[in-house]
C-alpha cells in the first residue's frame, strides 16, 4: 500500500507539471494577441484598471495624441500619474507591463487550475481501485 500511496503522489506531481507548462505555453502563445488587442481598442479603460497598481498615491492622466506626419496619422498615448502635490511622473510602461501581466494570468488560470485539479484527482482511482485481494479460499486438498 506503501509503495502505491507513493506511485500516486508522483502521478500528481507529474501531472500537475505537466499541466501547467501546457498552460504556459498556451497562455504565452495567446495572450499577447489578447492583450494587443485590448489595449489598441480602449486604451483608457485598460489603463484606468491598472491605476491602483502602477499610480496608488495620486490620479491618472491618460492622454491620447495623433501625430499626422503622414495621413492617415499615428495614435500613440501617455499616462501620467499626478500625485496630490500637483507634480507629474510618466507611468505608461508599468502600467503597460501591469495590463500584460493582467492578461497573462487571465489566459493561464483558467487553463492551469482545472487542469491541475484533474491531475491531483485522476491518479487517486489508482490509489482507491486498485485489486482487492481476496482471502485464500479453502481448498479439498489442504483439508485432509
Amino acid at each position: 500500500m506503501k509503495n502505491r500511496l507513493t506511485g500516486v503522489i508522483i502521478g500528481q506531481i507529474i501531472g500537475i507539471i505537466i499541466v501547467c507548462m501546457i498552460s504556459t505555453f498556451i497562455a504565452l502563445v495567446s495572450f499577447g494577441g489578447i492583450a494587443g488587442v485590448t489595449i489598441a481598442s480602449s486604451p483608457e479603460q485598460i489603463f484606468k484598471l491598472t491605476a491602483p497598481l502602477s499610480c496608488p498615491d495620486g490620479t491618472v492622466d491618460f492622454e491620447e495624441y495623433t501625430a499626422s506626419y503622414n495621413r492617415p496619422g499615428e495614435s500613440n498615448f501617455y499616462v501620467n500619474c499626478v500625485a496630490a502635490d500637483g507634480t507629474s511622473a510618466d507611468i505608461t510602461l508599468p502600467s503597460i507591463g501591469y495590463a500584460l501581466l493582467g492578461f497573462y494570468l487571465a489566459c493561464f488560470l483558467p487553463l492551469c487550475v482545472p487542469g491541475g485539479l484533474i491531475a491531483i484527482i485522476v491518479p487517486l482511482f489508482f490509489l482507491l481501485g486498485g485489486k482487492k485481494q481476496k482471502p485464500p479460499s479453502p481448498s479439498a486438498i489442504g483439508t485432509l
